[in-house]
C-alpha cells in the first residue's frame, strides 16, 4: 500500500518514529513483518508493515550513507538502495504492459492492497466498517472514506 515517492523514504521503526496519530490495535492484523516508517503526503510520517523476506532483503540493500534523490521537483533522502517515485513507477508500467499486454499503472497496486486488506479483514470477523477503518490507517489516510475510492 505504499506510495510511489515513498519507497525512497523509507526507514526502520526504531530509527525515525512516525507522527502521533491515533492508531487501531487492528492494524496489520493477519499480516507478519517489519514495521518502517516512510514519509507520506505533506511530510507525514507513518508506519508501514514489510514482509520479513522483503525486510531482509532491503537491509541488504542499505545504502553507507544516505543518499539525496530528486523526484518530481521534491528532494527525498533515501537510505537503501531501491528506486521509487516517478522512475520506479514508470518503470513498473512499462514491465506491466510489456509482459501482460495492460497496466493499472504503480497506483495500481494500492488500489490491489487496499481490495485485498479488505477482503482478508473480512474473513477474519471484522465487519465493514472497522475493516475500511483500518485499512484507511495502514495506507496512511486521515478518513476512510477516501480509501473507499480504492475499493472500486
Amino acid at each position: 500500500g505504499l506510495r510511489a515517492h515513498e519507497l525512497l523514504t523509507l526507514h526502520p521503526r526504531e530509527v525515525r518514529a512516525p507522527d502521533q496519530r491515533p492508531a487501531l490495535t487492528s492494524k496489520w492484523t493477519g499480516r507478519d513483518g517489519v514495521i518502517y516508517t516512510v514519509e507520506g503526503k505533506g511530510g507525514l510520517v507513518r508506519e508501514v508493515l514489510i514482509p520479513s523476506h522483503l525486510a531482509e532483503r532491503l537491509e541488504s540493500l542499505r545504502l553507507p550513507s544516505p543518499v539525496r534523490i530528486e523526484d518530481r521537483g521534491i528532494y527525498y533522502t533515501s537510505h537503501y538502495a531501491v528506486t521509487g517515485g516517478q522512475k520506479w513507477s514508470n518503470s513498473f508500467s512499462a514491465a506491466s504492459k510489456r509482459v501482460l499486454g495492460w497496466s493499472e499503472g504503480a497506483h495500481g497496486l494500492r488500489h490491489s492492497y487496499a481490495q485485498e486488506r479488505m477482503h482478508e479483514l473480512q474473513k477474519a470477523g471484522f465487519n465493514r466498517d472497522l475493516a475500511l477503518e483500518t485499512v484507511s490507517q495502514e495506507m496512511g489516510h486521515f478518513r476512510p472514506e477516501i480509501t473507499e475510492v480504492y475499493l472500486r
